[in-house]
């Protein structure tokens, strides 16, 4: 007899096997997507205080980039009478700003040089794992970060 296709117990053997891989590989995959969102944040994020300061450069005219901890967002805003938004961007929403040290009202203005006004440093944290990011702000406007 020619027997073709596979039978009850190959099937439920391959069910087995896969189940058993996504089972282990689930907490890894968690890990991967919870850095992913804080790096993402974070790196948006640096890369809008440097628009800021290619702005303030440029234009020799007063960009900031004001912190809003409460609707986990900041805005890009144009330093005049009156201070004009240009945009304003989210965080993830797994990801909040936790604190911030050294800049005054959650402000982080550039001078005409590409310095800031206050130096200081922003934390950016995961709501769901222990990862934390750490936004170092120097007063000459360079902008580094890592992992806590």
């Amino acid at each position: 007899m020619n027997k073709k296709g596979f039978t009850l117990a190959e099937i439920i053997a391959v069910i087995i096997v896969i189940a058993t891989v996504s089972l282990i590989s689930f907490p890894t995959f968690k890990n991967y997507t919870q850095n992913l969102e804080i790096k993402s944040s974070t790196k948006q994020f640096i890369s809008h205080l440097k628009i800021a300061q290619q702005y303030t450069v440029t234009e020799q005219i007063k960009y900031a980039i004001i912190i809003t901890p409460l609707n986990n967002s900041y805005s890009l805003v144009k330093i005049g009478d009156p201070d004009v938004t240009i945009e304003t961007y989210a965080l993830d929403e797994t990801v909040y700003f936790a604190s911030n040290t050294g800049i005054q009202d959650n402000e982080v203005s550039f001078n005409f040089g590409g310095g800031v006004d206050y130096a200081g440093q922003v934390f950016i944290t995961h709501l769901h794992a222990e990862i934390t990011t750490l936004v170092d702000i120097k007063p000459s406007g360079y902008v580094n970060w890592q992992e806590q």
